[in-house]
């Protein structure tokens, strides 16, 4: 018997789950190391707020539990398009916004920081965007400028243009390339040193993927004495779009080549560029060696994908990374409408051309949006670009668009050994619904929380057993289905509904008025089929209202922010069961949207399903979790599929059939770790259908 399951049998829950994680720590020379070796999230106790790996809950009695407690943050089911409760510990700085957008280019939305360490300055490289990332040959030059501070932050100065050369060419081309919007500048050897996207002057969107008639784009490298320019640039790019297919990266999905982080190394330099795909909708990014900047490069490495079998959550996409204490990190921002969920991905700086040193560092609550006329869209753009200093600091510049729709830069900061706070959490919705669930569910309880709502509407749900999707990729949003089966509580900043929502319309039960006001105290009693409703000290309702064993969770309407300081809960936990809808499936796979059709009716589930036309489809759900069950239909058009579970052959099963046959369990997995998790389906000739994943908690 492994130690870690003898600890369990003998110790109370708890302490087990404590020190089991303490016991699975990989040995590093690292004394702040979070990473598991699958993946998982489990900060050290020593130096961070532990997120236990195993949430330990005690499965058989009655217990008191405060999930607005950083040792609860675990227990919240979090997703870059559905929402992220997150527990992060930044502040803005007083200051912000550093940059507005103005005509003609409103959307100021990507950025990236140096901290000087020469004068001490610290300076934004901004990129200066027309309205929806608009560009092409008739309209005014997308670019980057400098702004820099003498004080920390306190105050911004524009310093101008990175380049002032409309009439560069790259050696052998016909075409000037005069875009250059988001750069990463890095300091060594006397010099800064700085790698930016560019677009040739007769790039369109039309033609940004497929390069035609000269028209290209790509990364590349310029170098200065000073953080302020001129900047001087290299006669050949990094990597041009025209050039990706050709390189063996193990797909070829892959057509656009942009936002790339050139970081110093030991003996070499790297250079992290993203990739798009286009309407695969899918995020990846290639790394590139060189001794010296100007190159030659190699050949780019896929270090992360779609493509692979392992759990990876989509969408997402990177830019730009820093370095800290001899690791790349590598924030990667949601895709989704809300775009608040923040990945970051982490590898040893002497290694990160490889693939497989590439592992999962925090997995949401790692970054919220305030309620601030300067965030409302939540971040917009690529996500916050970050600098450690020598206090222990994380000091970041993060976009966004403000109430008018303008793109704005700003300041905010937190400890770095205390990504966390000890208790609280925010949610928010922003261009559309926001939701999360809790990983336990609960029969009968007594809930007290203390909240701040800000916007229009949130509910308190129980009984919470709608399957969980997405419309959409990029801007994608929840489904409606995600906003049924529950009952809640929902509030108002002046009232109060309380509805049974089976349907999306729902059913109201009971409603009220409130004093107008922002922070509530909430008490809600499930006993039976028995609610009562306390709020701000006064008993509002208490009568018959079904209820059925399901999680607690928290549903956002669009422009709502939710902060929860308290989230305490007495009863008796026990793991729920999330179902994920064939989006998922989509989503983690990259599938292309002109390759799959929905179809709705009786043949799935919950009434609605995908069906992957093309032969030799693949699709992967991404989940967490320690059991799943896997619902397919079947019918003449379909045939074999090929499981694999975390890379590992699952078994196959053969959805060939007669007539039609509404959707069933055609799988069973027990028994797997708390971790992240991935689950492929690779069909045959015929066509792949998709219904949906329970995952147990």
């Amino acid at each position: 018997m492994r130690i870690e399951s003898q600890l369990r049998t003998i110790l109370p829950a708890t302490i087990a789950a404590l020190l089991c994680s303490a016991l699975q720590k990989p040995v590093s020379t690292m004394p702040q190391d979070p990473i598991k070796p699958n993946g998982a999230v489990a900060w050290p106790m020593a130096l961070l707020p532990t997120i236990p790996r195993h949430w330990p809950l005690p499965p058989t009695r009655t217990s008191t539990i405060d999930f607005a407690k950083s040792m609860a943050a675990d227990a919240w089911m979090r997703h870059p398009v559905l929402g992220d409760p997150s527990f992060d510990s930044f502040a803005r700085r007083t200051g912000s916004p550093i940059v507005v957008g103005s005509e003609p280019f409103r959307w100021p939305v990507n950025v990236s920081l140096l901290d000087d360490p020469i004068s001490g300055n610290l300076y934004a490289y901004v990129g200066q965007y027309l309205e929806g990332y608009a560009f092409g040959p008739d309209l005014p030059v997308t670019h980057c400028s400098i702004y820099e501070s003498k004080d920390r932050g306190a105050t911004w100065n524009l310093i101008g243009p990175i380049f002032n050369d409309p009439e560069f060419k790259f050696a052998g081309d016909t075409h000037t390339s005069p875009l250059a919007p988001d750069v990463k500048v890095v300091f060594d050897g006397a010099r800064y040193h700085m790698s930016y996207d560019w677009c040739s002057d007769n790039t369109t969107w039309a033609n940004a993927s497929a390069p035609a008639d000269g028209a290209d784009s790509g990364c590349a490298y310029a170098w200065s004495e000073s953080p302020k320019g001129p900047f001087h640039r290299a006669s050949r790019p990094i990597l041009r779009t025209s050039e990706i297919q050709r390189w063996n990266m193990g797909s070829s999905r892959y057509h656009r080549v942009y936002a790339t982080s050139l970081i110093r190394r030991k003996h070499d330099w790297l250079a992290l560029a993203d990739l798009d795909s286009g309407s695969h909708f899918a995020w990846g990014q290639a790394a590139l060696t060189a001794v010296n900047p100007e190159g030659p490069w190699s050949s780019p490495v896929m270090i992360s994908s779609l493509e692979g079998n392992s759990y990876y959550p989509s969408p997402v996409e990177a830019f730009p990374a820093f370095v800290h204490d001899g690791y790349v990190y590598d924030p990667r921002t949601s895709v989704g409408m809300n775009r608040n969920f923040q990945l970051v991905m982490r590898a040893p700086l002497e290694t990160a051309e490889r693939p497989e040193a590439w592992q999962i560092y925090q997995h949401g609550t790692a970054w919220h949006a305030d309620w601030s006329p300067q965030e409302t869209y939540g971040i917009w753009g690529q996500t916050f670009s970050g600098s450690v200093d020598r206090g222990g600091r994380l000091t970041v510049l993060f976009p966004s668009r403000n109430s008018s729709g303008a793109g704005v830069i700003n300041l905010a900061q937190r400890p770095w050994k205390a990504p966390l706070k000890d208790r609280g959490f925010t949610i928010s919705a922003h261009g559309c619904r926001s939701l999360t669930t809790l990983r336990v569910a609960y029969t009968d309880f007594e809930l007290h929380a203390d909240l701040t709502l800000h916007g229009k509407a949130a509910r308190l749900a129980w009984s919470y057993r709608a399957p969980l999707g997405v419309i959409g990729r990029a801007d994608g949003s929840p489904a409606p289905i995600t906003f049924t089966r529950h009952n809640a509580l929902e509030i108002t900043p002046d009232g109060w509904r309380l509805l049974k929502v089976e349907e999306p319309a729902g059913s109201l039960i009971a409603s009220g008025r409130l004093t107008e006001g922002a922070r509530r105290s909430l008490n809600l009693r499930v006993s039976g089929n028995i609610v009562s409703i306390a709020i701000d000290g006064k008993s509002l309702w208490s009568g018959p209202m079904r209820s059925e064993s399901g999680p607690l969770a928290l549903l956002l309407e669009p422009g709502t922010n939710l902060k929860v300081e308290q989230f305490a809960v007495r009863g008796i936990p026990t793991p729920a069961q999330l179902t994920w809808l064939a989006s998922e499936a989509v989503a983690g796979a990259g599938i292309r949207e002109e390759s799959y059709s929905h179809q709705t009716g009786a043949l799935w589930r919950f009434g609605e399903g995908v069906v992957c036309n093309a032969a030799n489809e693949r699709a992967k759900w991404n989940f967490r979790g320690r059991g799943i069950r896997l619902w397919l239909p079947s019918g003449p058009e379909f045939g074999t599929v090929t499981l694999l579970l975390d890379g590992q052959p699952a078994g196959t099963v053969n959805l060939m059939a007669k007539s039609v046959k509404p959707s069933q369990k055609v799988l069973a997995i027990d028994g797997l770790e708390d971790g992240y998790h991935a689950l492929v389906l690779k069909s045959d000739a015929k066509k792949l259908p998709l219904d949906c994943l329970d995952v147990l908690q």
